[in-house]
């Protein structure tokens, strides 16, 4: 009915703007041809399309994005509504790509807080993530450095965006020392130059390895992005190629125990995710749905089923558990494999260890018009596992609960055996315990958490093509 009024209306003030003499309908086209599309897409393919909220006459002259807005539906979600579908806008940089390959960038991720042992007014940033091959890499800038300074300026709240783009500069560095009751203290340490930001690519694959610790080889991935390849398209196959050679390298070496590492994984493309489920489940699932497309109830088809796939059956780890690192920036794709693997190794065998995730269940397509210059992503679908369940709305909780962030402690390099999820997670593993739960008094920050870079990574759905 709601579409029948908003036909009406158009019709309507067509036939007046004829009546008048002059025919002046495809001047109003053009004002209000883009909304039209995106309101005729939302209304067929939108997963809520039958909430859409009321569209007044006016709204029709908004700019694409707000128009956007005043379709979705808030109360999605069990209240949580959409802050998913989106709009993005065509450039030569394509726009598909990650955000850190099409934006310049110093190629590091951090947290900004206040001073974290309560001694002082000051503000830091503490490094969690440098990017191979970037300025900051090159600098020689590593994670759990502390930042203090940008050039000559003390580092605020207010001009922190200085540390994600812009020319040559130099950033203070500084270190905290404890003496033997465990009081901490800061000193400088040195001023690094880092030269100005670019581009940067952002290879998914950031370490593939495996330990030998009491008798027992553990496989361990740090898998930041469900990508395809360097300009992330559907169509792209280079990163997919480059997990099945890393996976035929795990299976050459027969692992006992796996450690996935999504903490910084925002999600993307459902086929990589598709993809690493088949690496991981048992042998015997392949061929059998990894996960379900569920869409509107005007869509044909109204679902879709994605299967293990059986072509990777020779890189396959046949696993019986897995363990999996996460924070509040996993989401997407990433929470679609804890969840899709779980009808498979077991819901108690799917160990989650770090912080409760972001609660991304639906997925989203793209929409485009060569009129123009937007790709409209809204939500068409709920990502099922083989249960029919998708219950994470509000983030799959971990099974144990470690935070790096609350840390005071310093952040070893991902991969160092000393880091702080993965020396707990190979413990587990090892002795059935973890040595740092629950987490003490005296490791955790009195900091204030003012921003977190990794936010800038955040995407916005499961990508279905």
């Amino acid at each position: 009915m709601k579409h029948i009024r908003s036909t009406f209306f158009l019709l309507t003030t067509l036939f007046i703007m004829a009546s008048c003499g002059e025919d002046r309908s495809g001047e109003y086209y053009a004002l209000i041809g883009e909304n039209v599309w995106i309101e005729q897409i939302m209304k067929e393919h939108y997963l809520w399309y039958d909430s859409i909220p009321a569209i007044k006459e006016t709204d029709y002259f908004a700019e694409p994005e707000d128009f956007l807005q005043k379709l979705v539906y808030t109360k999605a979600q069990n209240g949580k509504g959409d802050p998913y579908s989106y709009i993005e806008i065509k450039d030569a940089s394509d726009a598909a790509r990650s955000y850190l390959q099409r934006t310049s960038t110093y190629g590091f991720d951090f947290e900004l807080m206040t001073d974290p042992t309560g001694i002082s007014s000051h503000v830091f940033a503490r490094i969690l993530f440098v990017l191979p091959n970037s300025p900051a890499s090159e600098a020689g800038l590593e994670r759990g450095n502390w930042i203090s300074a940008i050039g000559k300026e003390e580092l605020t709240n207010n001009n922190y965006g200085y540390l994600m783009e812009g020319g040559n500069t130099t950033f203070a560095r500084e270190s905290l020392v404890f003496d033997e009751e465990g009081n901490s203290s800061w000193i400088a340490t040195d001023t690094v130059k880092v030269a100005a930001s670019r581009p940067v690519e952002l290879n998914p694959f950031y370490i593939d390895t495996v330990y030998e610790v009491s008798g027992k080889k553990i496989a361990y991935m740090v898998y930041n992005e469900f990508s395809t390849g360097p300009n992330n398209q559907a169509t792209d196959t280079e990163y997919r190629e480059q997990m099945k050679q890393i996976f035929a390298r795990f299976k050459g070496q027969s692992p006992d125990a796996f450690i996935l590492d999504l903490r910084y994984n925002p999600g993307g493309y459902l086929s990589c995710a598709t993809d690493l489920g088949s690496y991981l489940a048992p042998a015997a699932d392949l061929g059998k749905v990894f996960c379900t497309t569920l869409y509107n109830d005007i869509s044909d088809p109204q679902k879709i089923d994605f299967p293990l796939n059986t072509g990777l059956a020779s890189e396959n780890l046949n696993l019986s558990k897995l363990y999996v690192l996460t924070s509040k920036f996993t989401a997407s794709a990433s929470e679609a494999v804890i969840n899709c693997l779980r009808p498979y190794i077991g819901t108690e065998n799917v160990v989650v260890i770090g912080e409760t995730t972001v609660g991304k269940n639906v997925a989203m397509e793209p929409y485009q018009d060569e009129r123009y210059n937007f790709i409209l992503w809204p939500v068409v679908a709920y990502v099922l596992n083989s249960a029919g369940q998708a219950n994470y709305v509000n983030g799959i909780t971990p099974d144990f609960t470690l935070s790096e962030r609350n840390l005071i402690s310093p952040l070893y390099p991902l991969g160092d055996t000393k880091e702080y999820l993965l020396k707990n997670t190979i413990a587990y593993i090892t002795t059935g315990s973890m040595p740092d739960l629950p987490q003490t008094e005296e490791q955790v920050s009195k900091g204030k958490i003012i921003y977190n870079s990794l936010i800038r990574r955040s995407m916005n759905g499961i990508r279905l093509r």
